[in-house]
């Protein structure tokens, strides 16, 4: 653990993140680290476009979007989440932190979302419950994983049961699709979610090996999503 705490407290990480989010608003040369101080840059238009990070003022030229107060403000809520989420759920907010900083990709309004449903749902990133996937399309979303649905299934005081159901038409051997059912003490009929298998197969090694467990997976993980989350 000391080694990963070490890489990620690196500012190296953080400084080429916040650069490449501002070199996609058209700032395509910064002269220093921007944690630091003071990054001095030129657009496609070669007009300068400063903006200061600290405790001063922060400004930019040309009706840039302000960046910096935007960072700076995601960076302190995420910051208080943080805390909060580590005390919720009793685990070590160092390690949280350093959990949270190996995340470099993912955006930081996801980090944010991510936390708040942590404590919402009660649900640990270090036990591998909750995490953060990025789609082919480029998109990032919070996921619940199969041991964060379980885990909120068996906790959860209406749950009374669930029922797995498959097609009898296959698809390369497969079941076309394959249906969910949870059952709760609280509601008449149980919630059912079909997940067909063209719509959600994926290409990696797991998907090879086990391709009926993980249909089964997407089904429950949206079921889940319906009747419990």
């Amino acid at each position: 653990m000391k080694s990963i705490l070490e890489r990620s407290n690196k500012p190296n990480k953080r400084s080429q993140a916040l650069k490449s989010i501002l070199q996609k608003q058209g700032i395509e040369h910064i002269a220093e680290d921007p944690i630091e101080g003071v990054i001095e840059a030129t657009g496609s238009t070669n007009t300068p476009k400063v903006v200061t990070f600290g405790a001063g003022s922060i400004s930019q030229s040309n009706g840039q979007t302000n960046i910096a107060q935007s960072i700076e403000l995601f960076n302190q809520l995420i910051a208080k989440e943080l805390a909060r989420a580590a005390s919720g759920l009793g685990i070590d907010e160092a390690e949280l932190q350093a959990w949270v900083d190996l995340q470099i990709e993912v955006p930081a309004k996801v980090i944010l979302t991510l936390l708040r449903m942590m404590q919402n749902l009660h649900l640990d990133p270090l036990s591998e419950e909750i995490g953060c996937t990025q789609y082919e399309d480029g998109q990032w979303q919070v996921l619940i994983t199969i041991e964060g649905c379980a885990k909120l299934l068996n906790q959860h005081p209406q749950f009374n049961g669930l029922h797995f159901t498959q097609a009898d038409t296959l698809i390369d051997g497969l079941p076309e699709w394959l249906e969910c059912s949870i059952y709760r003490k609280d509601r008449e009929v149980p919630t059912t979610v079909r997940e067909y298998l063209t719509e959600v197969k994926g290409e990696n090694e797991t998907w090879k090996k086990m391709p009926r467990r993980m249909l089964r997976h997407r089904a429950l993980q949206q079921c889940v999503r319906l009747a419990i989350a």
